[in-house]
């Protein structure tokens, strides 16, 4: 008689399972038993799975599966009452043939809805056998069975991700925000609302756009194109759902925008301090001027017997202090520039040469502006850390390690762009009669806060498809 093998018992969330310690292993190396849940044997006490030396082998990928006896390797659970309501996701999955997909394997006019993760075939609800009512297990192998939907998906995702991104992302790019109706509405309205709110509505309408963003960056990166863009406002948190999003997004601006802002800052203040010095050279000048010969001239000028090189200069200084002999000088210095064809220009070299440095500052952080913008939001979204986003590094790599998929991105986002400030004008010229004295288009800025927000859902759209694309390169973790 062959020995009984030594049976374990396993603590997950959905359960208390019992089973032998070769499907242990293979649960282990399938994902449905993680380091951190309890295990146990016979009379010993619980332990974390990852500190069993047995199961060591099998958490560090060291342990080949092996398929299990075609009789069912599940014991009845010993909490009955809970069970895995929803299969955990395999690392390893066998797409069903084709010509097996459409139909169940032993009922072809019933509708397939699980498939063999191990020999691949499909079977309706019926033929699978349940564990504990809850876990199908293939009646053919005895291993365990995954929704047929899922896999689909799981298959669809895949061949998405192996794609190369282009127009047809774009337009589901575009499609995205329509999907969900019931969330664009929703949001939509909020947004709009709190922009007529006066400066904090503006403030809180802000967090919640870019939170909005943020978090369809995050989701689409990961390769869940069927979540909605609303984030999940039943577990609201101060710090993630509105501190975090404030401090993103200031971040945002300040690696994007921050140079062109603190540009335009230093030149607002420099002209205004720049008329200080020039008035006080002026009247110091002017007092100068004014204040006439010194004491010495005067002992000059009342001397007899001065020396008339010191008493013609000192009879200069005091012809200069005469009313209009200032007009007079300066009435001469503009005739001669004047007369000097080159004049003119040689005055103006200094304040061209300032100007054209300024005018060349100003595009370039413009420029930098426009481009890096989409790479500020899209690490943001996909890191949620302020150091990441303040830091151009960064994202510079991140452009780097995307190469022509992120530039394909910035086009189209500079499109979509483009498009918004066109609707935006238009919808303000066809609303404006209905501008009101004192609070001004209310009914535009409405409709042009509904349109800014789709927008920026679909930037937000093609920022996070254009990261799934390039997932294996960024050490993203898709589903």
């Amino acid at each position: 008689m062959s020995a009984q093998p030594e049976l374990w018992r396993v603590s997950t969330p959905e359960g208390i399972f019992e089973a032998d310690l070769e499907t242990l292993k293979q649960w282990i190396l399938e994902g449905c038993v993680l380091a951190t849940d309890k295990v146990t044997k016979g009379n010993q006490s619980w332990i974390e799975a990852g500190r069993v030396p047995k199961l060591k082998g099998a958490f560090n990928g060291e342990v080949t599966p092996t398929p299990p006896p075609t009789t069912n390797s599940f014991e009845t659970p010993v909490d009955s009452s809970s069970a895995f309501t929803n299969p955990p996701s395999s690392t390893t999955w066998v797409e069903p043939a084709k010509s097996n997909t459409a139909v169940c394997q032993n009922h072809p006019d019933a509708d397939p809805e699980y498939v063999c993760r191990q020999c691949g075939a499909v079977f309706c609800r019926q033929c699978p056998k349940f564990v504990s009512g809850k876990v199908p297990v293939c009646p053919s192998c005895g291993d365990l069975c995954h929704e047929l939907r899922v896999v689909a998906e799981k298959t669809a995702r895949a061949e998405l991700q192996s794609s190369g991104f282009g127009a047809e992302d774009f337009i589901r790019a575009i499609r995205y925000p329509l999907n969900h109706k019931g969330a664009l509405l929703t949001g939509a309205l909020i947004y709009g609302l709190l922009l007529l709110a006066g400066f904090r509505g503006s403030v809180v309408g802000g967090v919640l756009l870019f939170g909005c963003i943020s978090h369809v960056i995050t989701q689409v990166a990961w390769g869940r194109l069927n979540r909605s863009f609303m984030p999940d406002f039943s577990s609201f948190s101060i710090v993630d759902d509105f501190v975090m999003p404030i401090v993103l997004g200031l971040g945002v601006m300040i690696v994007s925008w921050g140079p062109l802002i603190v540009l335009v800052f230093a030149l607002i203040f420099g002209v205004i301090s720049s008329s200080g010095p020039h008035s006080s050279s002026f009247v110091a000048d002017h007092v100068a001027q004014s204040s006439g010969p010194s004491s010495e001239d005067l002992d000059v000028l009342t001397d007899p017997d001065a020396d008339p090189a010191k008493l013609a200069e000192a009879n200069k200084k005091l012809q200069e202090t005469r009313p209009g002999a200032q007009l007079a000088i300066e009435a001469e210095q503009s005739q001669r520039r004047a007369n000097d064809p080159a004049g003119p220009i040689r005055d103006l070299l200094p304040y061209l040469g300032a100007a054209l440095s300024m005018v060349f500052l100003l595009l370039l952080f413009v420029a930098w502006g426009v481009f890096y913008y989409p790479m500020a939001l899209t690490v943001a979204g996909y890191t949620q850390s302020f150091g990441s986003v303040i830091n151009p590094l960064v994202g510079l790599d991140t452009i780097r390690r995307m190469g022509t998929t992120y530039f394909k991105a910035f086009a189209m986002v500079i499109v979509v762009q483009i498009v918004a400030l066109v609707v935006g004008v238009i919808v303000a010229l066809v609303t404006s009669p209905f501008t009101l004295p004192f609070m001004g288009n209310l009914i535009g800025s409405f409709i042009n806060a509904t349109f800014t927000f789709y927008f920026n859902l679909v930037v937000a759209c093609i920022l996070g498809l254009s990261l799934f694309k390039c997932a294996d390169r960024l050490d993203i973790a898709t589903d």
